[in-house]
């Protein structure tokens, strides 16, 4: 999930001082893609390691007077390590230093990218006193050094691996010793090595390598070198005294090529106190109280949206916009509705087929959410058609750590190279906070849909890495039962054109839509803020994109019983403890709309989506009635999580929502 970086010069003197400086900040700025809410950097060679990282940006990290005072040690006739890490947080608050990477412990230090979901189990193994930060890399250093690895690096690695679930891309190297371990249980590394010059560099991405060595000064001197993509389970060292690689097996060991305890290196530390945490208390309430008033607001006056008028055949009530019943009390909804028929798996491997085939190792590229749709998708492509997909996420901020435990977890399992973008999440809370704050100024039904504005991009740079890696096809684990047309008809819009796309407008809706969110920006001028451009780019790019993408469940039935039990009793899929269901518990931004609508219109996204699989003849209209009643239409947990995140009074929010006049 985050970008790794490294550069290992063999000695030879065949790239000039300069030209090292500026590829290491062409790595750093390429890789800030998969991070930006910190980076760092291990600089290695025959007597100092030093390590310096920030919460920055890499961009901001390069041309601090730290960094650019470390790399002024370099010098291309003497052999060195430089190892770099653009971090976007998982766990570990990012403010505090030990938690960013390169994570040392002991004589260990290394470069993680990934998620260890089993990160608990593992620290009771090894003895919760020992534990000193709060990210997750630290128990896989904490258990490497349970495993003694002095006696032996492959075996110690290989037990380690063995317990540690979850994702795992590493560079590793020992203060003391002269060896490089790279490694990676879902495919996420890539590098280049010269023989003759011993040059070494590696990325987590093809396309990174690809622009480096755009440069001429830098192919030449990796003359006659490719990129190499690390198969998943795949290791390598790198012994940096006699500049050889080899694959990490006993063999390499007991060649001597991992030599240990050799140094004696000054370690330095450098950017502890650059950066004090920002004190932020976006509001005043004590904290002995807080947990109480939001139990007391949460769904306070209720009790009128179970007397609802709703639809005898669906479930959609009377306050549902633009809904109308006929004599016996079927909704226009159902009235209007066309059954929609799967298309079959075998469409679906011609589809993929007959697409161009620019790129001989990946089939496919499949936008995983660490939803359940898009997982099993990412399961059934893999285990059931053979599929090699390549996985892809855009993480603006808003994904759980639920959800990228799933990733992570999925990816690694199944052995599935993973693609995390990451937006600048600091800005795109931000962005969300300005909108909420405005929305809370004046509420209106019509423009809730803001608060989500951000995350349209992933269809943007969904094509962008197609067109990267030349991937001919782009498979979405949507499916129809999700549409949720109540969002655009509360701006007086109708979604969708008759056979399209689930979330596609017509080009005269897409105006009307426009217009009526610039009548709400002149009624409501606080939401002509900063966040105006990140909103716009989010329209565009979920309305104006071409829609060229497959969808899965168009093809492959969709069984919500099958994908659940597959997904937890084959993977150990994690689910919600606080809710029954499995729907949205991945999106850290359902529970807080979703209140909204059920406040102030008597029904959320769980009434249309219970609908419209009663209409496909998946349930009775009394298992979704039963459905709707066992399952929360908003997680109180989640909603103050949300609040807490994007940085708003959670007790203030719910007062305002609470006092707005509502539908029924």
């Amino acid at each position: 999930m985050c970008g790794i970086i490294g550069w290992f010069n063999g000695g030879t003197g065949n790239v000039s001082n300069n030209d090292i400086k500026v590829v290491l900040n062409k790595l750093y700025c390429l890789s800030e893609t998969r991070g930006k809410e910190a980076s760092g950097l291990c600089l290695m060679d025959d007597d100092t390691v030093t390590v310096y990282k920030r919460p920055i940006r890499a961009k901001y990290l390069i041309n601090s007077p730290q960094y650019q005072k470390i790399i002024s040690r370099i010098d291309s006739n003497k052999k060195f390590l430089a190892v770099g890490h653009a971090r976007m947080v998982t766990n570990g608050d990012s403010w505090k230093y030990q938690n960013n990477q390169p994570v040392v412990k002991k004589d260990l230090i290394c470069v993680h990218n990934g998620i260890i979901v089993n990160e608990a189990e593992l620290w009771k193994e090894v003895g919760e006193n020992s534990r000193e930060y709060e990210v997750d890399t630290e128990v896989f250093l904490t258990l490497l050094d349970t495993q003694n690895y002095k006696e032996s690096v492959v075996k110690s690695f290989d037990n380690t691996i063995k317990k540690t679930k979850g994702s795992i891309t590493t560079a590793l190297v020992d203060k003391k010793s002269d060896y490089l371990l790279l490694y990676t249980n879902t495919g996420s590394l890539y590098f280049v090595y010269s023989k003759s010059s011993g040059n070494l560099m590696f990325a987590s991405e093809r396309y990174i390598l690809e622009q480096i060595f755009a440069v001429k000064k830098i192919s030449n001197s990796f003359a006659g070198s490719h990129i190499i993509h690390m198969k998943a389970g795949e290791g390598y060292v790198l012994d940096m005294q006699s500049n050889r690689l080899n694959k990490l097996n006993s063999e390499t060991e007991n060649n001597g090529l991992i030599r240990q305890g050799s140094k004696n290196r000054k370690y330095v530390e450098v950017g502890k106190d650059c950066d004090p945490k920002p004190e932020i208390n976006h509001y005043n309430i004590p904290s002995f109280n807080r947990s109480r008033e939001i139990r007391k607001l949460f769904f306070k006056g209720s009790e009128k949206i179970s007397k609802l008028r709703r639809c005898t055949k669906c479930l959609l009530p009377e306050t549902f916009p633009g809904i109308s019943f006929d004599g016996d009390g079927v909704c226009s909804v159902c009235n209007e509705y066309k059954y929609k028929k799967v298309i079959g798996e075998d469409a679906l491997e011609n589809q993929i087929a007959n697409s161009k085939k620019e790129n001989d190792k990946y089939d496919c590229i499949i936008p995983i959410s660490g939803g359940r749709d898009s997982c099993y998708m990412l399961h059934y492509l893999v285990k059931e058609m053979h599929l090699k997909p390549i996985a892809y996420t855009y993480d603006w901020g808003m994904v759980t750590g639920l959800a990228r435990r799933n990733i992570q977890l999925m990816c690694s399992e199944l052995g599935v190279e993973h693609i995390l973008i990451s937006a600048d999440i600091r800005k795109k809370r931000r962005n969300i906070r300005l909108n909420v704050q405005a929305w809370l100024n004046k509420p209106t039904l019509s423009t809730v849909p803001l608060f989500m504005a951000g995350d349209k991009q992933f269809f943007y740079y969904a094509q962008l890495l197609k067109k990267q890696m030349h991937i001919s096809s782009i498979i979405f684990g949507m499916n129809a039962l999700e549409e949720t047309q109540f969002k655009v008809r509360f701006a007086n819009v109708q979604s969708g054109k008759k056979g399209s796309v689930h979330y596609d407008l017509s080009g005269r809706n897409k105006m009307k839509l426009a217009t009526n969110y610039g009548i709400e920006f002149a009624k409501n001028p606080a939401f002509i803020n900063k966040s105006m451009i990140d909103s716009l780019s989010g329209f565009l790019s979920y309305y104006m994109l071409p829609k060229d993408y497959l969808q899965f469940f168009d093809y492959v039935k969709w069984d919500e019983t099958k994908i659940e039990y597959t997904l937890i009793n084959g993977y150990g899929w994690e689910t919600d403890p606080h809710t029954s269901e499995t729907w949205r518990i991945g999106d850290g931004t359902a529970s807080f709309y979703n209140y909204i609508y059920y406040k102030m219109a008597g029904f959320t996204e769980f009434d249309t989506f219970r609908s419209n699989q009663i209409r496909q003849g998946m349930i009775s209209r009394e298992e979704g009635l039963k459905r709707l009643g066992t399952s929360n239409p908003s997680i109180e947990e989640d909603f103050v999580w949300y609040c807490d995140t994007v940085g708003i009074d959670p007790i203030n929010a719910l007062k305002i929502i609470n006092r707005q006049e509502t539908l029924y």
